[in-house]
């Protein structure tokens, strides 16, 4: 067993970054529910955990021992997942949370609130994009200074 770091060992790195790894997936995987779901596809309630501890990113995050958690680049990670699920609850809410229309609604057509809506959605999917590349890029750094531990 070859130490690294401060008590880290080359197979320890391994399997942080084999961990790492099926973190991204776990995210990449949910972010695709939450592209289906708002472009109208079905997805079961379970795949798109609405609070940021709640999905398998999440527990992975907040289940990290203290080698991970004492990085700075482990640490940038958390306010850009957190803000993916805050866009994500942003678009469920426009979505399915729809209030008693309003007056000029049933005047005017419930259709046209929801087509509002679905467009504010959309672009709210965007962001939700965008942000999750950031927090992407983050974990790429990550990886990138366990990798560099190993060397």
């Amino acid at each position: 067993m070859t130490l690294v770091g401060p008590g880290i060992s080359t197979e320890e790195i391994d399997q942080i970054l084999q961990q790492t790894r099926r973190a991204k997936t776990a995210h990449l995987r949910w972010r695709a529910y939450a592209m289906a779901l708002t472009t109208g596809y079905a997805v079961e309630e379970g795949q798109l955990p609405m609070e940021h501890t709640d999905c398998q990113f999440g527990h992975w995050y907040y289940s990290a021992g203290p080698q991970l958690t004492a990085l700075p680049e482990f640490q940038a990670i958390e306010v850009p997942h957190k803000q993916v699920h805050a866009i994500y609850h942003d678009i469920f809410q426009l979505l399915f949370n729809q209030p008693e229309p309003s007056f000029w609604q049933k005047l005017m057509g419930q259709k046209a609130a929801n087509s509002d809506n679905k467009k504010l959605a959309e672009k709210k999917l965007e962001a939700l994009t965008e942000k999750s590349r950031e927090m992407l890029d983050v974990l790429e750094n990550l990886e990138k200074v366990l990798k560099d531990m190993q060397s």
